[in-house]
């Protein structure tokens, strides 16, 4: 099986150590993919493992690299979604469009720097694979990294296979609240930059999210402010959806009819807008906080 791999997933960064902080997530605030602590090695002598975790697409990147001039590495790419999607990849190494910018000569190795064999050209947010060969005859570096476009994979069935399968599971529960934090701080970074807000996750990460772990109290601040996020970048359709779910579990969250009511305007349904507005309004009241009420609300909520 071919498998294209700067499609599927965002860029890549980070070096992972033991679980045990009380961060367990550390997200690199470019390339929105975070390395995640793990207490267990799952490589084999003389190999390091690292644990990453990408926002954009929920996928887990579990590498065995040595740490040395080796041209092989290990990769297995376990779905976030569904964690019965293992795939396994060979190459020298993966790493983030934004290593390459950083690192425009060449990248770093055990014995200095390692060229790249031309000049590489990058796309923003994409991960690239590099295949170390030998340089030409002429070159003062042995070994140079070309860009190597179609990297093989094939999906996994084997023990080793399903003991990363099980081991990202575990992973899972264990930053779950540490995930939906991240995905909202990556979304506040965003949803002004019309161009990477438009592919990076909405909808579709917050309902898998619920879908997994229910729409619980402790999250709705975040809730809010994700759906705040959406509703400011012009995303009011996803917005809306998220904020009644928000208030389906809790009616009276204020903040959440005022940012219902702003989607519902920008989205030009003044009726529901005026509806949610006026619930704002009273909300506030009761608490004793009319002098807080924008003036837009007490605008629109006599339409």
């Amino acid at each position: 099986m071919r498998f294209n791999i700067f499609y599927f997933l965002g860029a890549l960064v980070f070096a992972a150590s033991s679980l045990a902080g009380a961060q367990d997530l550390v997200c690199d605030s470019d390339s929105n993919m975070c390395t995640v602590l793990v207490a267990e090695s799952y490589c084999g002598g003389g190999e390091t493992p690292k644990t990453k975790w990408d926002i954009r697409t929920g996928e887990y990147i579990l590498s065995c690299e040595c740490n040395c001039t080796s041209q092989e590495n290990t990769f297995w790419l376990v779905s976030g979604a569904n964690k019965e999607f293992v795939k396994k990849v060979e190459t020298s190494k993966i790493v983030s469009t934004i290593d390459l910018r950083k690192n425009k000569d060449g990248v770093p190795d055990v014995f200095g720097l390692v060229p790249y064999c031309t000049t590489v050209h990058v796309v923003s947010d994409k991960l690239v694979s590099l295949q170390k060969i030998p340089s030409a005859n002429n070159s003062q570096h042995p070994y140079c990294y070309e860009v190597d476009e179609s990297v093989s994979s094939e999906l996994c069935s084997t023990s080793e296979c399903k003991s990363k399968k099980e081991l990202v599971t575990k992973i899972t529960s264990s930053i779950k609240a540490e995930t939906l934090i991240e995905f909202k701080n990556a979304t506040a970074r965003l949803y002004k930059d019309k161009v990477r807000f438009q592919d990076f996750p909405k909808r579709v990460f917050v309902e898998k999210y619920i879908a997994e772990y229910a729409c619980l109290v402790v999250n709705q601040q975040s809730y809010n402010d994700i759906a705040y996020y959406w509703q400011q970048a012009g995303f009011n359709d996803d917005a809306i959806w998220l904020l009644e779910k928000v208030i389906s579990s809790s009616a009276d969250r204020t903040v959440a009819y005022l940012n219902i009511a702003d989607a519902y305007w920008s989205k030009g349904d003044k009726q529901m807008a005026s509806a949610n507005y006026k619930k704002y309004a009273d909300l506030m009241v009761s608490s004793g906080k009319q002098k807080k009420i924008p003036e837009r609300v007490n605008e629109r909520s006599k339409l």
